[in-house]
């Protein structure tokens, strides 16, 4: 499974055993989409854009997940890190336009 990981999604997975002060392995196996007994895998709607690309991958309880993909080197690597990085961007801009309107309604 690591091999399939962009290098700044494993820097995430090392920083985060190196807090928990557990093997990596150990964060890469409870992040993984699949079990370990899964035979096939089912994929939808593939989008790519320049040098990202998203997937849509069921899971082993059978819902749909979006997983975000990077090309390094010319191979496509899943890109939790990014997806991470994007997902707090969006929540900061949720939360700056939330204050703009709370700010909006109050009188001077």
């Amino acid at each position: 499974m690591k091999l399939l990981l962009s290098a700044e999604t494993m820097r995430m997975h090392e920083l985060e055993a190196q807090a928990q002060n557990v093997p990596v392995d150990d964060i890469v196996k409870r992040e993984t989409l699949f079990s370990e007994g899964q035979k096939s895998v089912k994929l939808r709607n593939e989008k790519i854009e320049g040098d990202s690309a998203t997937l849509e991958v069921e899971n082993s309880f059978g819902s749909w997940e979006t997983v975000p993909f990077v090309r390094e080197n010319g191979e496509w690597k899943i890109d939790k890190k990014g997806f991470a990085d994007r997902l707090m961007q969006d929540i900061e801009q949720n939360n700056r336009q939330l204050d703009d309107i709370i700010n909006q309604g109050k009188q001077p």
